[in-house]
């Protein structure tokens, strides 16, 4: 691996971390919904490579109050959680 590399990974590996705890209460008090979307279904791998494409590291997907939650390792190695809108993989709020 270049240095270059290692650093851009190390960066987005950082990036996600803080992405994960970055709003614990919302998701635990239930506030995370969306409307409606593109369905996961069948899709959880596809969804999986692609959140591992932008930094995650992802443990399992599935649908949650119709967002696509996320089951992702972060850097402690403890597991949490991460919600997206669906179809978008917006970043929605972790716990």
């Amino acid at each position: 691996m270049t240095d270059m590399f290692k650093t851009i990974l190390a960066t987005s590996v950082a990036a996600a971390s803080l992405a994960v705890v970055a709003v614990p209460a919302q998701a635990a008090n239930g506030n995370i919904s969306c409307d409606v979307g593109a369905p996961i279904a069948g899709a959880e791998d596809m969804i999986s490579q692609e959140l591992t494409a932008m930094g995650y590291d992802v443990d399992g997907v599935e649908e949650w109050n119709n967002c696509v939650r996320a089951f992702v390792v972060k850097a402690d190695g403890s597991l949490g959680m991460v919600f997206f809108e669906p179809g978008s993989l917006k970043l929605l709020g972790a716990a």
